[in-house]
């Protein structure tokens, strides 16, 4: 491929030493003997730092052969300590020198207790420093191995290595990058697995601080090692170079021999291709959301698998497909779970997930569309309080479409969730969320009619706080009793104020029980909270009441107070007819008046029941 002029001229000297072998981890010269004691009198108040490791090359030997005999001076060495406690650090060193962490780490997690001496414990920790800072699992590092990257332990030789393999673990180059000399140094002392294993790592901090001569050194010594040379790492980090001096195309070509390989380095092969397309308009969004798409199967479980889907999600979202960026915060969070990228991700997620049912909740969206969204997002974040809000707007909005069934079950599965969330420990619900959920939920079933379900739920009552909660919960239970013919239950009276809606259900109740006496006294109750705002149903039933009570005063009374009533066709003679006392002489007109009362009877069926009552 040929390059402009321009890169030749300004960075030709670094991509050649990059591309040439320069070792620079040769082998040092012994040191000498006296660099290898360590004083036997120390000062009472100076920290005792851990032994220098290999300060000596170490002798190879068949692994097998020597796993062997490193295993059996364990089992010699039983409980006797510091037997113990030597063999087994000197498994764990052997595991170490051939770059096996979870095999080291799990034998050091055995070195410790009250008998085992400060030597053998401080040399225990940094093996276990240096094996959990090459553990590909990245897990947190033990309290004992944090402890020597202190300032405290600053006179220890091996600390600027593992400092700086610390600050790289934390994608902290700007932290490594002044140590990295001193690192480099140190890291030619230890076993080529470890210095493999590192390397990469070294080399792209060098790029990243534009430490171009230490650069060239590392590039060189990639040819020592079979692993490294011609590597998917090799060719990422001359793309960085490449692209760091604006040679697009360069770094195209190196990112694209570094892509087919199968590890974190051609991970990030394949997500600079995309990015390196996307900054150069190579690619549509769409196309480069579907790339990325596949990368976030391909990779997954570190950072840098987090990272991806958080790019995706943002370029769905640039896209206009908040559901998909939605989805992909999800998986970001279930992966990452604890992260600060899953903090992040939920905020971003939030604030997306307003809008859309907020958008949603209005008429404007079709229920099929919305019902969707909700079913691809609602599995990652049903246990977070500001879902739950969300959902209740989707529950909300499907009631007042009718659909009952749909708002009763998601107002129960809200509630679930919540509980089991509250349950965990994992989230807090609001003040009275739990009981606003349950009071829909009954609402929505007793609209719906489902009334054996409903009176599932009313056999666990709730108590609302809220007064206008409470309100509504006493009316679908009186509504709830009225349906299942249990009057009796109804007109117990609990004392207390009894809404309006349920003094109205009693006073019906009454009336169909013909319990005059009873059914005059409950619509005078409700005539004295609602006055002239009676419903003319309501006013009807309170007329004939007195009238079948033999009360011809209260009738003559109602009669004339209700306008409402006079309005209606033919009132005025049925008015007459129930407060007129018929002469005994004139059986024909008591028959009329009579025919007159089960006319008005028949008017109050056929009138619509505004306050939807039945």
């Amino acid at each position: 491929m040929a390059y402009s002029c321009a890169f030749r001229g300004r960075h030709a000297a670094v991509m050649a030493v990059l591309l040439c072998a320069c070792p620079v981890l040769a082998q040092r010269s012994p040191v000498d003997a006296a660099d290898q004691l360590t004083p036997a009198l120390l000062s009472p108040m100076r920290v005792i730092d851990p032994p220098a490791l290999y300060l000596a090359q170490r002798q190879a030997q068949p692994f097998l052969e020597e796993r062997k005999a490193l295993m059996e001076a364990v089992i010699a060495a039983g409980d006797r300590q510091p037997d113990l406690a030597r063999a087994l650090t000197d498994l764990a060193e052997f595991f170490f020198a051939h770059a096996m962490a979870p095999e080291g780490l799990s034998v050091l997690g055995h070195v410790g207790g009250t008998e085992v001496p400060p030597a053998h414990e401080l040399r225990a920790g940094a093996f276990e420093l240096a094996l959990g800072l090459i553990d590909p699992r990245d897990r947190p590092l033990t309290e004992r191995a944090r402890a020597l990257l202190e300032p405290v332990h600053a006179g220890w030789a091996d600390q600027p290595l593992f400092l700086a393999l610390s600050h790289l673990r934390d994608a902290d180059c700007a932290g490594a990058g002044p140590l990295l000399t001193d690192a480099v140094m140190r890291l030619a002392r230890f076993p080529k697995p470890v210095q493999e294993r590192v390397l990469p790592g070294f080399l792209e901090c060098a790029i990243e601080t534009e430490q171009w001569r230490l650069a060239r050194d590392l590039a060189g010594a990639f040819d020592s090692y079979p692993a490294l040379k011609d590597s998917p790492a090799y060719h990422f980090l001359l793309g960085r170079v490449a692209e760091m001096g604006d040679e697009p195309l360069a770094a195209f070509d190196s990112y694209v021999q570094a892509q087919d390989g199968s590890d974190l380095w051609a991970h990030r092969a394949r997500r600079a291709l995309v990015d390196l397309s996307l900054r150069h308009e190579a690619v549509s969004t769409e196309e480069a959301v579907t790339m990325l798409s596949l990368e976030t199967e391909l990779w997954r479980g570190d950072r840098y698998g987090g990272e991806t889907l958080d790019d995706l999600a943002s370029l769905q979202a640039i896209s206009g497909d908040p559901v998909s960026a939605i989805e992909s915060y999800g998986r970001l969070i279930q992966r990452q779970a604890d992260s600060p990228l899953a903090d992040v991700a939920q905020q971003k997620a939030r604030a997306l997930i307003d809008d859309l049912y907020q958008s949603g909740a209005s008429a404007e969206v079709p229920l099929g569309r919305f019902m969707g969204w909700h079913e691809r997002i609602a599995p990652y974040f049903r246990f977070t309080v500001g879902f739950a809000l969300s959902s209740e707007r989707f529950a909300d909005r499907f009631l007042a479409a009718g659909a009952t069934t749909v708002a009763a079950r998601e107002y129960a599965t809200i509630h679930d969730y919540l509980t089991a969330a509250q349950d965990l420990g994992i989230a807090e619900a609001e003040p009275g969320q739990l009981d606003r959920l349950s009071v829909k939920e009954a609402e929505a079933l007793l609209a719906g009619g489902q009334i054996e379900t409903l009176g599932a739920l009313l056999a666990q009552p709730v108590t609302p706080a809220d007064p206008d909660l409470a309100r509504r919960y006493a009316l679908v239970s009186a509504r709830y009793l009225e349906e299942t013919g249990q009057t009796g239950e109804l007109l117990k009276d609990e004392g207390g104020e009894v809404p309006v809606q349920i003094l109205r259900l009693r006073a019906q109740a009454q009336f169909e029980r013909a319990d005059w006496p009873a059914a005059l006294a409950a619509y005078g109750a409700l005539r004295d909270r609602l006055g002239d705002a009676l419903p003319l149903p309501d006013a009807i039933r309170y007329l004939l009441a007195a009238h079948r009570n033999g009360d011809s005063a209260k009738t003559a009374e109602l009669a004339q107070e209700f306008p409402s009533l006079t309005e209606l066709p033919g009132w005025g003679d049925i008015a007459r007819g129930l407060t007129i006392a018929a002469p005994e002489l004139l059986p024909l007109r008591e028959d009329t008046a009579r025919a007159r009362i089960e006319n008005a009877q028949e008017m109050l069926d056929s009138l619509p029941d505004v306050d939807k009552l039945n």
